[in-house]
């Protein structure tokens, strides 16, 4: 499926996002998910990550959360070092206004349910799902090995995110890997314990021997147990949180 591609208005330029439509959609009635990219851009991955997702029944949009640094922006998953520049620039209150942008652009469609829009995102985009969690008006929110939740890290300009989680207002589904170096167990420890301490609904799993990056199939730490038993999962939540609202 070839996805189409809008562009929509931030107070730091435009911000292209694109868009996986399911069949048969009608006025007011889909279910809407918007999909947060890897570190890497909004690239073949993200998009296919899109095209399950319509397959599944939910219309999904992918926003370019890179936006500043010029349209169509995707590196090599060897290339990270290229990319350390752009995220010591990307605060929370920048990616704050991107996932806004997006969501009032997905919200703002005729035929989306406005009750019914979730969040996924992997990398740093699982950071921006779980930011989106606590700062807009989600039904749900999956994040994928979202790295600085729980501490700051070195040359990356976001800031953790465990005081936001007091204004998490829709369940999260956590996923992570035990072998992922760069979450370690006391982060995903962190991550649990303020969550509970707070009563705000969420799960946490944690898959053995998938380690950063276990879902995406075109990364040397791709991990296909793993990557399937996540997918299911987080189907499995998305249908039991986005239920047709009276």
């Amino acid at each position: 499926m070839k996805p189409l591609k809008f562009t929509v208005a931030t107070d730091d330029g435009p911000m292209d996002i694109h868009l996986a439509i399911p069949a048969r959609v009608k006025r007011r009635s889909a279910k809407a998910i918007v999909v947060f990219q890897e570190a890497f851009g909004v690239n073949p991955h993200i998009l296919r990550v899109c095209d399950r997702l319509a397959a599944a029944g939910y219309l999904a949009a992918a926003p370019e959360l890179f936006h500043r640094t010029g349209r169509g922006v995707q590196f090599g998953y060897q290339d990270f070092e290229k990319v350390r520049p752009i995220l010591s620039q990307l605060t929370n209150d920048r990616l704050l206004m991107d996932v806004r942008a997006a969501y009032e652009f997905v919200e703002g469609r005729s035929d989306v349910d406005p009750r019914q829009i979730a969040t996924i995102g992997f990398c740093m985009g699982g950071f921006a799902s779980a930011l989106a969690a606590c700062h807009l008006s989600l039904a749900a929110a999956v994040s994928f090995y979202g790295g600085g939740l729980a501490r700051v890290r070195p040359g990356i300009g976001f800031t953790p995110l465990l005081d936001d989680f007091s204004r998490l207002s829709c369940p999260a589904l956590f996923l992570f890997g035990e072998k992922d170096q760069s979450i370690p167990p006391e982060d995903v420890a962190a991550v649990r314990t303020r969550l509970q301490t707070l009563g705000r609904p969420h799960e946490i799993v944690v898959y053995p021997d998938a380690g950063h990056g276990f879902f995406c199939e075109e990364r040397a730490s791709y991990h296909a147990a793993a990557a399937a038993a996540a997918w299911g999962k987080t189907l499995q939540w998305l249908e039991s949180q986005l239920r047709p609202v009276p």
